[in-house]
């Protein structure tokens, strides 16, 4: 899961050089600086937009590719590592099925980079990338060496929250359980408190805890974000953020339903919708885990058939009592 544009803006407007005129020098031993001097600015004036795309994916796609592109013309990646890293992290918000040479560019320059903030910020896209490419080893050694760097709260529950799912997708529960704990304890904005709950929650019923985890999830879903600025109340239905693996997200959100289903003082209606919808999400998301040999496929199928039983017994309660038989006497 992952940030928009607007942090590598910040790293943009206080990159030296960045704004700085070619010199006349500068003109006369490298012909193209006015243009890629240009090149930089527009890139600029493009983040500064996909800040303001937030709630809007395609747009936010359209204009990190663009910012891309404007930093491949400037060539500038290929002697600054500072444009090196930043342009695997554009590369990374646009999707577009560079991954691999996203993170080559990004640990090309970051080691070479002073601490900081946007080094803290690239190492935690370079761990998110590597998770994309299913490389957990490397993604929990990027994210440690980002946790190394970090002094916000909730940066830091981003980390650990992400370092749990890496470790969670390499099949190191325990590791991935102790890793949401923290991110719970550390979590302070609304959405990460609810993103770390719903992560310390799927951590524990992976790990064979279905009841412990079960609440963490309904501890995730009673957080509902204020509209707007948020284009949803729940954090499962936010546009922007980053899944990995993509249709995880349906194994969120099945189990989410599955506790609104058992919320108490849900009417019988109510609860027959929630399991509907949880099965909506399970269906989706045991359709691209069987093909993907998602080691959570056994979980998933057990939980379906806990909604299909449930169900089940709705429907059959509800069905009339039938008729007492006609004795055949007449009176």
């Amino acid at each position: 899961m992952k940030r928009c544009g607007a942090l590598l803006l910040a790293a943009l407007l206080v990159a030296p050089g960045a704004h700085a005129e070619p010199t006349l020098w500068q003109r006369v031993w490298r012909p193209g600086a006015r243009i890629e001097a240009k090149a930089r600015l527009r890139a600029e004036q493009l983040f500064e937009q996909s800040s303001k795309a937030s709630g809007d994916l395609e747009l936010l796609r359209e204009l990190s590719l663009g910012s891309a592109a404007l930093l491949e013309l400037s060539g500038g990646a290929r002697r600054d590592p500072w444009q090196a890293v930043l342009l695997g992290r554009v590369l990374l918000d646009a999707r577009p099925g560079r991954e691999r040479e996203a993170i080559r560019l990004i640990e090309s320059g970051v080691g070479k980079l002073p601490d900081s903030d946007f080094k803290r910020a690239s190492l935690f896209d370079l761990g998110v990338g590597a998770m994309l490419l299913g490389d957990m080893e490397r993604a929990e050694r990027a994210l440690t060496s980002a946790l190394a760097l970090a002094w916000d709260p909730d940066d830091r529950s981003s980390i650990h929250r992400n370092r749990s799912n890496a470790r969670m997708l390499a099949g190191r529960l325990s590791g991935a359980v102790a890793d949401a704990r923290v991110a719970v304890q550390l979590a302070r904005g609304v959405q990460v408190v609810a993103l770390s709950h719903f992560k310390l929650g799927v951590a524990l019923e992976r790990s064979g805890d279905y009841p412990q985890g079960m609440q963490e999830v309904a501890r995730g879903v009673a957080v509902r974000l204020p509209v707007p600025p948020y284009p949803s109340e729940s954090v499962l239905e936010l546009p922007t953020l980053r899944w990995v693996p993509e249709y995880d997200v349906h194994y969120y959100r099945a189990l989410a339903a599955m506790t609104e289903a058992t919320a108490p003082g849900s009417d019988e209606e109510l609860v027959e919708t929630r399991y509907e919808s949880a099965l909506e999400d399970w269906e989706q998301y045991l359709v691209a885990a069987e093909l993907e040999k998602d080691r959570f496929v056994a979980n998933a199928r057990r939980h379906q058939q806990r909604c299909l039983d449930t169900l089940a017994r709705l429907r059959k309660s509800r069905r009339p009592a039938p008729l007492p038989a006609a004795s055949g006497r007449v009176r």
